[in-house]
């Protein structure tokens, strides 16, 4: 999870206030009163007591009140101690986990297909929004080409990525080739490639296939350049979600400005794509509330998100929703998520399955 942000004391009885305002107001999104605290706590505290101490919270920025109503909620500061200092992350029990891996096992061998999914899972595990992002393919090191005449005139390009990633194109020819010419020219294109990255690939494409020495250097050529527009389709990066509706009916949104700018998030894709970018490096499981948000139509939302990976490239999940979040469940349905769609993907791409 990410680090710890640095917070002043809290006494015992500040921190139990603060955590039952959190939990009541999470569960319910009515603003809570002291006399709510008063029947949790029993007769520990007095109500004047308890009015005192929500008093001093709202003081220091931990809590704050809507209008006129008497009862506190709590403020990014409040959230942000609650998840560091006093939330235990809830555990999954097995039937949740087993459920959702045959969500995601059944649903396909195509990685984009599953990825597609496993959004669907986080927004009807989360009531929120889910979101998967594929994985950054630029990472990715060209393994090999193999070219199969299947017809005459048509010949199958299979390229691999070191992840095990693979992508079959049809060709079509301009005269039929003998299965000999082809092996020799996918040869020479994996010893002029092999080992470079797809970004190396696409910047120096050029250079790398002069003076070929092979009996027919055309053909090398023609078939090497029909793989950029290939390696365009793979680094771009796809993003899936699902749970729109959710956060529709989540009463934060009756709020109409909200609501058309969390419209407007996802109608400006490459908004949401650079959100989840952001996060890619960070490896561990990183949650922005409110205001720390650095995207300014998210300031009122909480981002939770991971990295899962496939082979040797990653990709990043997450759940966007109103602070008013349930982050113990949360965060225990995000990192168990990051960890059963590497497993799943990765036996997929072992299993020779390709994208296409």
């Amino acid at each position: 999870m990410e680090a710890s942000k640095s917070h002043e004391s809290l006494t015992e009885r500040e921190r139990l206030v603060l955590n039952l305002i959190v939990e009541n107001f999470v569960r319910s999104a009515v603003p809570v009163g002291s006399r709510m605290i008063a029947k949790k706590v029993g007769m520990t505290l007095s109500s004047a007591t308890i009015r005192n101490v929500m008093g001093d919270l709202e003081e220091r920025g931990y809590l704050t009140h809507p209008h006129t109503s008497a009862g506190r909620v709590p403020t990014d500061k409040g959230y942000r101690f609650y998840v560091d200092s006093l939330m235990g992350v809830e555990t999954l029990s097995e039937e949740e986990k087993q459920k959702i891996t045959d969500q995601l096992v059944r649903v396909s061998r195509e990685v984009e297909v599953i990825l597609d999914a496993a959004s669907q899972v986080l927004a009807r595990v989360s009531n929120q929004l889910g979101v998967v992002l594929s994985p950054r393919f630029f990472q990715g090191i060209f393994t090999r080409i193999e070219l199969v005449p299947v017809a005459e005139k048509k010949v199958l390009m299979v390229l691999t990525i070191n992840s095990g990633l693979v992508r079959t194109i049809m060709l079509k020819m301009d005269a039929e080739v003998s299965r000999e010419v082809l092996e020799c020219t996918a040869e020479v294109i994996n010893e002029r490639l092999h080992g470079l990255s797809l970004q190396e690939i696409k910047r120096t494409l050029d250079g790398r296939l002069r003076d070929l020495n092979i009996p027919n250097p055309e053909l090398a050529l023609t078939i090497a350049y029909s793989m950029a527009p290939q390696l365009e389709q793979v680094v771009h990066r796809s993003l899936h979600f699902g749970g729109t509706n959710n956060i529709m009916a989540q009463p934060e949104f009756s709020d109409q400005q909200k609501l058309s700018n969390v419209l407007n998030l996802l109608e400006r894709r490459e908004i949401l794509i650079h959100l989840f970018e952001q996060n890619d490096s960070m490896g561990d499981l990183s949650i922005a509330i409110g205001e720390e948000n650095r995207e300014e139509l998210i300031k009122y939302c909480s981002l939770i998100t991971t990295s899962y990976h496939i082979g040797g490239v990653s990709g990043t999940l997450g759940v966007l929703g109103p602070t008013r979040m349930h982050y113990s469940k949360v965060v225990a349905l995000v990192d168990f998520m990051a960890k059963a769609l590497s497993n799943i993907l990765t036996e997929e791409v072992a299993g020779s399955s390709s994208i296409n």
